[in-house]
């Protein structure tokens, strides 16, 4: 028996003890004790982000009165404020046994704080300097550069060639970040830089360096915007768009003005405007001159065709599309990440055409064209895989597995979308998964018992959303 760390709480130690490392372990025994407490709360556990929060001591309260009885429920005999007591103030002795999985495996790095736990109820004395401990140096290394990145940023009075830079290569990293990080997690740090931007906009700044920032401006409001659709929030997203139009044309940037007519195009696709979807995506077309600029939108406007049932225009658009995936040319100097429209993403939303054009042999090449995206996706670095498209080509293919009255195949790729944590949960995922639910409601499925199980777990799934880990106040 070992003395448990001095930084570190008792809840942390706990789960080591008990080998609850792995989210997925915490995640099952949460569920069970939840069956017990209060069956609603089942599929109420923590996201990643919240519960590394949890063991690193970083929050301003205790969790919600519904995650504490399930804390409670789950170490009897112990109370909440004990579980999140630090270090030498914990009321036990634990083990530490050898081989015990790092608390990193729960959640990676700097991740963004879940609302769900964010409540506070009674102020826990959180020792800051716990955050040394497991999973947290990254965190610190992150904090670190982003100080540095302000210092240059702010230090100098006109903007210069290396204030510029560092702009650059925040977006850059704030772009690659969206493929990993939630959006919700995004929404403030792209706030927060693109207030310093406009900052340095309202300043007189030298001719020569206005197209560079308007730019940046504008990328940054682009984010923004996609970052507002994903979270359900049209009226916000529409407004940042208008602006990031503007800092387009001020910076007369074509591949910034295709990424926000997609993200217009986006909007009402998701709102049911497929008319309007499909025109926002032709209109962009004429700035598609370089990368997959024009994968993007042809790839777009052939989906929102499909899904207004205009198969003429839809098969027209998904043949500019395909020829645009076979003669892919590089994307430039732009800042890649989520700028980049990839292969696999290209596959799913030919995918959704097929399906939205129905027959035998279109649902067939919508089941091999979501599988391809599944499979451009996993050959991909880890460090560009997004868990939303993964979880987007999935629900397409049992979409269309189901079009073909295969259930089995349907409940198969159901499963691991069914572990997708909450704050991954973006609107396009909940609309798909909605879209299942009703197609599992037909007369075809009607007296199917493992149907009527499947839309159960697809109504929890559904309960718990990325919208719904937006924190409930401010920082």
């Amino acid at each position: 028996m070992g003395d448990v760390a001095k930084a570190s709480t008792l809840l942390k130690a706990l789960l080591r003890e008990r080998h609850w490392q792995k989210y997925s372990t915490f995640c099952k025994e949460w569920d069970r004790v939840a069956e017990r407490v209060d069956p609603d709360l089942v599929g109420g556990y923590p996201s990643r982000s919240q519960l590394a929060r949890w063991l690193a001591c970083d929050m301003k309260g205790l969790p919600h009165p519904d995650s504490c009885r399930i804390l409670e429920g789950l170490f009897p005999g112990l109370t909440t404020t004990q579980l999140f007591t630090v270090g030498a103030d914990a009321p036990v002795t634990l083990a530490h046994p050898a081989g015990a999985l790092p608390i990193a495996e729960i959640a990676p790095g700097p991740s963004a704080t879940s609302g769900r736990g964010d409540v506070p109820s009674e102020e826990v004395h959180v020792d800051k300097a716990c955050l040394s401990g497991d999973g947290a140096l990254s965190e610190e290394i992150a904090m670190s550069a982003e100080e540095s990145a302000r210092f240059v940023r702010r230090a100098r009075g006109a903007v210069d060639q290396d204030v510029l830079d560092q702009l650059g290569a925040d977006v850059r990293q704030m772009a690659h970040d969206y493929l990993m990080r939630p959006p919700f997690a995004m929404f403030r740090p792209l706030s927060r830089l693109r207030a310093e931007v406009f900052e340095l906009l309202d300043d007189r700044q030298r001719p020569a360096v206005l197209p560079s920032l308007y730019q940046v401006a504008g990328q940054l409001c682009a984010l923004l915007a996609h970052t507002c659709a994903d979270l359900g929030q049209a009226y916000a997203a529409d407004t940042h768009t208008r602006t990031a139009w503007l800092c387009a044309d001020l910076a007369e940037d074509d591949v910034l003005r295709v990424y926000v007519r997609w993200v217009q195009s986006n909007v009402a696709y998701w709102n049911g405007d497929y008319g309007r979807a499909a025109e926002l995506a032709h209109s962009g077309q004429r700035y598609a001159t370089v990368g997959t600029s024009l994968l993007r939108l042809a790839s777009q406007e052939a989906r929102a065709y499909a899904a207004a049932a205009d198969h003429r225009e839809a098969g027209r658009a998904l043949a500019t599309a395909q020829a645009a995936r076979s003669h892919l040319g590089p994307d430039g100097d732009g800042p890649g990440g989520v700028f980049h429209f990839n292969l696999g993403k290209a596959a799913y939303y030919a995918s959704e055409v097929r399906f939205a054009l129905g027959g035998k042999a279109n649902f067939e090449r919508a089941a091999s064209e979501a599988a391809h995206a599944l499979e451009l996706f996993a050959a991909q670095p880890d460090l560009e895989q997004c868990p939303e498209f993964f979880a987007a080509a999935q629900v397409d293919l049992v979409a269309a597995h189901l079009a073909l009255n295969d259930l089995d195949g349907a409940e198969e790729h159901l499963e691991p979308i069914f572990s997708l944590p909450a704050e991954s949960r973006t609107l396009p995922v909940i609309k798909r998964m909605k879209a299942t639910d009703r197609t599992l409601t037909s007369q075809t499925f009607a007296k199917s018992a493992l149907a009527a199980e499947l839309r159960e777990r697809i109504h929890l799934f559904c309960a718990y959303t990325a919208s719904r880990e937006l924190p409930a106040s401010p920082d």
